[in-house]
């Protein structure tokens, strides 16, 4: 969710939504974690989390967690840099064979 999307709601609120939405994710796959990301989940912080939480154990009998990310920047840059870094040299280092 983008800021301009949560403008106006109350943390309540936005802690129910943010619930409704993992509990969609929770019955499909079931992923005992749930990380809220980007300006929300820094913004919101460990509080926000917690809301959301509660919401999520009253509906799901699932047990899952709901934590703020504590990655700063753009994870998801950073993370897409990376997993390119180890492709390049998986596929330089595993193109050279030595010679006998």
């Amino acid at each position: 969710m983008s800021a301009e999307a949560v403008q106006g709601l109350d943390r309540a609120e936005l802690a129910a939504r943010i619930a409704k939405g993992a509990f969609a994710c929770v019955a499909i796959l079931d992923p005992g974690l749930i990380v809220l990301g980007g300006e929300l989940g820094q913004q919101g912080g460990d509080a926000l989390a917690e809301q959301a939480a509660e919401h999520l154990r009253a509906m799901s009998p699932a047990p899952t967690e709901i934590r703020a990310t504590t990655v700063k920047g753009d994870a998801v840059l950073h993370g897409a840099v990376l997993t390119a870094l180890d492709r390049a040299r998986d596929n330089v280092f595993s193109a050279v064979t030595p010679e006998r």
